[in-house]
């Protein structure tokens, strides 16, 4: 359109209304949570819906609309999805978006303490401590309190990796000190007033040094605005809008943070989907959603358009829904697809050979491997599907952690067997010693030499043990450990005897995560029950590991992904594999036996919904095996997902051999 002024044309623009523009880029239930939401609003966001777009064009919406960005607070659980909304909605709206604060919630309270350190008394210029130098602080002030205890409770005392977890649990969900120790280890409970006295030492050199950890920052930020009425009222002034990413993540410091941060203008936003809220273990609440849409008057918005999945797929997934969740009912954007498989097996080795087999059958198919997932609850689970991925030199990409031979509790049992099958590996036995209190690495090297020179059986191990003597060194320990595994056995029964005498207390001792690690060893125990000698059990792993192949001369689209389902979490692929579908595995028995599902049916439901093409479910006939059980073989017992599995959504497989 043109006009004329005083001699000099024009060219006019017509204005679009933003919202006739969102229309043609959003669906209908997107598009009213973008336009319509208000106030308190909450998107429950179900899998594959679109839950960045709608946080994306909210954003373009309000400064279209003539917010500035100045105005809008993104809080975030990571930096890249912080960075991907901004940058989306600035092509959008066609903006910088310059002044919008956005981020992760560490980021958001850090830039908030900087401003009012002082009222916490710390200055401006305080320094943020990554976890290792919070671990380095609070290993300090563990020493000052552990060095007045008697020899047997040093001994048995957490070490400052388990305290750092506990003591941030204990922050993060707001809970006693008691409540915390009793979920990490309840053997520890008899150390409460120890680690209190630690964490009150731990939190006056954080202050001395003029330091914060990673916790710090939230539960400083929520203080400050819980006790300062000023402090909350100018921040919250400043934003007109806040919006909330993965609300079924956030915590109860975080919750009430950005409660807190809206109560001048009351327009918070929130994002997200209970049915995928799977890290309570770390302090997330999905009982935070509810608890959002249970305060005031707080308006409902689902969007339910699955365009991640086929029709079968999310029929599928429609019928597994956890019981606890906000009910939603997904449809399928794509047409066609196969109907999922519930494959069982006979034990675990027959479960690794079925993966293997039809993995390289989709790859012959034109699948790239890239494309493929196999996806488990507990690391574990994939020992034997490692062990049969190698041996066919099949190129894999772990997300859930190191290959298990490389863990240092793995290596930490392995140093053991090549001990006793050889006592003149140095590595080995530098390695299994420094295990023992009170044995550094220049004992250990000391005892270790004066072992290869005159050892050559366990016998003769204990010999040379006897006749060592060094200032503050009790090495019975290491003489029994040794006097209980060295007649001959099988790997099994070694492996099995030094996690019951001695490894398992360790694992507690040392590791935050020791009960995982524990089903690694168990997983070990199995899989070394196959073979008759140390020696065979430990060539076969030699043979297994790719030592001729570099990762890093292996693209990763041409890598299968093995993966935990937290680990999986965001994530997608055409044909996806959950194995080790059984009772006491997954669903873990832990929660079995405490009778606490609820999260186990949301991490199955993140585990299925992460299938674009293909989804395989597989499970095992053959109990499991324990070392703690006085049976060999335990029953499963208990909830079985797949049995609540209608027969019309899925094929039932059933391998056989040739």
């Amino acid at each position: 359109m043109t006009a004329e002024h005083m001699g000099q044309k024009h060219y006019v623009l017509k204005t679009n209304k933003s919202e006739d523009t969102l229309s043609q880029y959003l669906d209908e239930e997107q598009y009213r949570a973008v336009v319509e939401s208000s106030g308190r609003s909450i998107v429950v966001a179900g899998p594959g819906s679109g839950k960045t777009r709608v946080i994306t064009y909210k954003i373009a919406h309000l400064v279209r609309s003539g917010l500035p960005p100045s105005r809008i607070l993104l809080v975030t659980f990571t930096r890249a999805a912080a960075r991907e909304m901004t940058e989306r909605a600035k092509l959008v709206c066609s903006s910088n978006l310059e002044g919008m604060l956005s981020g992760t919630f560490h980021h958001v309270c850090n830039v908030l303490l900087r401003r009012y350190a002082r009222k916490l008394d710390y200055d401006s210029n305080f320094t943020i401590l990554d976890a290792d130098d919070a671990k380095q602080l609070l290993d300090v002030a563990r020493s000052e309190v552990v060095e007045a205890l008697d020899q047997s409770r040093r001994r048995a005392f957490p070490r400052a990796s388990v305290l750092a977890s506990i003591i941030s649990y204990a922050s993060n969900t707001l809970s006693d000190l008691a409540d915390a120790i009793f979920k990490y280890n309840p053997r520890f409970l008899d150390f409460q007033p120890e680690i209190e006295r630690i964490w009150e030492r731990y939190m006056e050199l954080k202050r001395s040094n003029n330091a914060m950890d990673y916790d710090d920052l939230l539960i400083n930020t929520l203080h400050l605005l819980e006790t300062d009425k000023e402090v909350r009222k100018r921040e919250s002034q400043k934003y007109t809008w806040i919006l909330v990413d993965e609300f079924q993540d956030t915590n109860i410091v975080q919750y009430r943070i950005v409660e807190l941060l809206s109560c001048v203008h009351g327009n918070l936003m929130v994002v997200g989907d209970d049915s995928q809220s799977i890290y309570s273990f770390r302090g997330a609440r999905f009982e935070n959603v509810f608890d959002f849409l249970n305060k005031g008057k707080a308006q409902l918005f689902k969007i339910q358009t699955n365009y991640r999945s086929t029709p079968p797929i999310v029929e599928f997934i429609n019928n597994i829904e956890p019981r606890s969740s906000i009910p939603k009912k997904l449809v399928s954007a794509r047409k066609g697809g196969t109907k999922p498989k519930i494959v069982t097996t006979w034990d675990r080795l027959e479960e690794a050979q079925f993966v293997a087999q039809k993995i390289s059958e989709l790859i012959e198919s034109g699948v790239p491997a890239g494309e493929i997932a196999v996806l488990y609850r507990a690391h574990s689970h994939s020992l034997e599907l490692q062990i049969q991925l190698d041996q066919l030199q099949m190129p894999y990409r772990l997300l859930s952690g190191p290959r298990f031979t490389e863990t240092a509790h793995v290596k930490d049992v392995l140093s053991l067997l090549r001990f006793l099958e050889n006592p003149r590996d140095l590595l080995a036995v530098v390695r299994f010693l420094k295990l023992f209190p009170g044995i550094g690495s220049k004992y250990a090297s000391r005892i270790a030499t004066e072992i290869g020179n005159r050892a050559h059986t366990g016998k003769e191990i204990i010999e040379v043990l006897r006749n060592i003597r060094l200032p503050r060194v009790d090495l019975e320990p290491v003489k029994r450990v040794i006097m209980n595994t060295h007649f001959p056995s099988s790997p099994s029964q070694v492996i099995e005897s030094f996690l019951k005498e001695f490894y398992s207390d360790y694992l507690d001792m040392v590791y935050p995560d020791a009960k995982s690690r524990k089903q690694d060893i168990e997983r070990l125990i199995e899989i070394a029950s196959r073979y008759s000698s140390v020696e065979s059990f430990l060539s076969e792993l030699s043979v297994a590991e790719r030592v001729d192949i570099e990762p890093q001369e292996i693209d990763k689209s041409e890598r299968v992904v093995l993966s935990t389902v937290h680990q999986a979490k965001g994530l997608e692929w055409r044909v996806v594999f959950v194995i080790s579908l059984n009772p006491g595995d997954f669903p873990s028995g832990l929660s079995i036996v405490d009778g606490n599902l609820d999260e186990e049916e949301r991490i199955f439901y993140v585990a299925v919904t992460r299938a674009k093409d293909e989804l395989l479910l597989v499970r095992q006939k053959a109990g499991r095996y324990s070392p703690f059980s006085s049976n060999r073989l335990v029953i499963r017992r208990g909830e079985d997902f797949l049995s609540r599995i209608p027969e019309q959504v899925a094929e039932r497989w059933e391998v056989r051999w040739e």
